[in-house]
């Protein structure tokens, strides 16, 4: 198969959706097949790297200032892939990013919608994106589409609700889970000394957001704090996002640091690399996770990966994906987080089972598994249009 395979969210840093269509790529090209990514970012260090270990993955640059809803986008989905479709005689356009229409394709197209956050959460985008550019337009992309995939049972339904597309035309395949990196002690004090980590930290990463339940956690560690004696720091890692919310965002989290007496125990660590992530993850007494909406929720396996218990959120996709493996609450209720959290550090038994049953969890999910039901795919939805 020739599969062109849209890689225009990628902006240089590497995350969860971005290393999905890398492997998807790797093991595609591995398997045999020619792949065609199409990136605006073409020269760095992660695309080299995956052209380098394949003769059967080609490049093609685009110029474009971001993936998000454009004219220059929509030009690029109705006239630009159709026309590299029949020039390269590819078989079929895989869009990996939520949004395209193709109004005039000539292959058959596959869109993967990781979630329709915006829906639920309008400050993911402002309200007028949100309710006139967003909705319509993942509407009309869902239907144009040939087929679609996601991450999870809990985001195929929420899809096909806000959309109306049916069920059957919505396939799930999970995300993969990329392997840790090794613990490096002089990375590990570096990282302690920039944190000021002493007595034990819980950890919480993703990012801070409305949705992502911040300011209840901070509650929830200030009760774990004042009521049940927990000395370590909380440490939150990732940037705030909600664009144009971001500051408002910023503001209310320092406000409820002040309002709780927290300041000398909360630490906002913002982007850290992976191989940071991976030692703060592996060094955590709690990985924390109370989110609102999630249509999957890697950092949670991340966390199981490495051996950390996890308290995460009994909504949306989470208990999907965590299963039993996971001390799920409800996420509305700082007091109920507080009180997961401090069971979990106190019940030496329950840790030791949750260790166990994520570390079982997490090896469930592998790239490589994702990449070859993608692959299955592919041939199917060739298999379907060679017949009508």
């Amino acid at each position: 198969m020739r599969i062109i395979l849209d890689f225009r969210k990628y902006d240089g840093v590497v995350g969860g959706v971005e290393q999905g269509a890398l492997q998807i790529a790797r093991y595609a090209a591995k398997q045999g097949h020619h792949i065609i990514l199409v990136a605006k970012q073409a020269r760095t260090a992660a695309v080299r790297e995956l052209v380098s270990q394949s003769r059967n993955i080609e490049v093609v640059p685009v110029r474009i200032r971001s993936h998000a809803i454009s004219p220059r986008n929509a030009w690029l989905d109705n006239f630009y892939f159709p026309r590299l479709a029949s020039r390269i005689s590819a078989d079929l356009i895989h869009f990996y990013y939520n949004w395209s229409f193709p109004f005039h394709a000539t292959v058959p197209c596959l869109l993967t919608v990781h979630d329709v956050i915006p829906f639920t959460f309008r400050e993911a985008m402002g309200w007028w994106r949100n309710h006139f550019l967003y909705r319509p337009a993942i509407r009309l992309a869902c239907r144009l589409n040939d087929h679609i995939t996601t991450v999870s049972e809990f985001s195929r339904r929420d899809i096909a609700k806000r959309t109306g597309v049916p069920l059957e035309k919505i396939t799930v395949i999970p995300n993969g889970l990329r392997s840790p990196s090794p613990f490096d002690e002089t990375v590990w004090s570096r990282l302690v000394a920039k944190l000021g980590l002493s007595e034990g930290y819980i950890l919480n990463s993703g990012g801070i957001h409305e949705r992502k339940n911040t300011i209840a956690l901070l509650e929830a560690f200030s009760i774990l704090v004042r009521e049940m004696a927990y000395r370590g720091k909380l440490v939150i890692t990732g940037a705030v996002s909600g664009a144009p919310y971001q500051d408002k965002m910023k503001s209310r989290c320092d406000a409820a640091v002040r309002r709780l007496d927290l300041e000398s125990r909360v630490v906002f660590a913002g982007y850290v690399s992976e191989k940071e992530l991976d030692l703060l993850m592996m060094r955590a007494d709690v990985f924390v996770y109370p989110s609102l909406y999630e249509g999957f929720g890697i950092p949670v396996l991340e966390a199981m990966q490495v051996g950390t218990p996890v308290v995460a959120s009994s909504l949306t996709a989470i208990p999907e994906i965590a299963g039993d493996a996971a001390l799920l609450v409800d996420p509305r209720s700082p007091r109920r987080i507080a009180e997961a959290i401090s069971m979990v550090l106190r019940d030496a038994a329950l840790r030791e089972r949750l260790i166990a049953q994520g570390r079982s969890r997490a090896s469930r999910f592998s790239w490589e598994g994702t990449a070859c039901a993608y692959l299955e795919l592919y041939h199917r939805m060739l298999g379907e249009h060679a017949r009508r």
